[in-house]
């Protein structure tokens, strides 16, 4: 065998070797989350403005697809009136602790898992600032995913940030509220 044979050959075991550390390193791809995104609007206490849920995929290993999606905004949190969505419906509910149960139920077949999907809502903030959770259910066709674990800093026994984690919004104090901002991921639920 030649210099250059042999160079050839290292190259492609070096190379192969390469990709499969870097496979087993990476492991499966990251997963998304439920997103409050404000639409570069403030949230401002007391007032009403929009904001956007977004469901980034399916399930967590359901490649299935969404089959419905219910926000659960808690007692501090005003009137909450839920955009249409194509293809889906909405239902909304009061809950016992006095907050809002929304209800999105695609119609036909599931959302694709890779698709993210919408929700428009025009949201009465609540009327004081501070940061408040909105815990959400996704739904798939044979496991369901609970997006509501707080952000915490690690330690040995909790990752950060979670893998499910808890959709936030900061909002802001009336005196505040010249400024603007976009989507809100903070320490503390509500």
């Amino acid at each position: 065998m030649n210099h250059r044979s042999r160079w050839v050959i290292t190259f492609l075991v070096a190379l192969s070797g390469i990709v499969m550390s870097s496979t087993l390193v990476s492991g499966p791809p990251a997963n998304a989350h439920a997103i409050i995104d404000l639409t570069e609007v403030a949230a401002v206490a007391g007032k009403s403005s929009s904001m956007t849920l977004e469901i980034q995929h399916g399930c967590l290993s359901d490649v299935a697809g969404t089959t419905q999606v219910i926000a659960f905004a808690g007692k501090p949190w005003g009137a909450i009136k839920p955009g249409a969505v194509s293809g889906w419906t909405i239902a909304v509910a009061p809950v016992p602790d006095g907050g809002q149960q929304i209800t999105w139920t695609v119609q036909g077949a599931p959302q694709p898992f890779s698709t993210p999907v919408f929700f428009p809502m025009t949201v009465r903030w609540p009327k004081s600032a501070g940061i408040y959770g909105l815990r959400v259910l996704q739904v798939c066709p044979s496991q369901s995913t609970w997006w509501d674990t707080p952000f915490k800093p690690a330690t040995a026994s909790f990752p950060s940030p979670p893998l499910t984690p808890l959709a936030q919004v900061l909002v802001q104090d009336r005196a505040r509220s010249g400024a603007t901002s976009t989507t809100a991921h903070a320490s503390e639920p509500d």
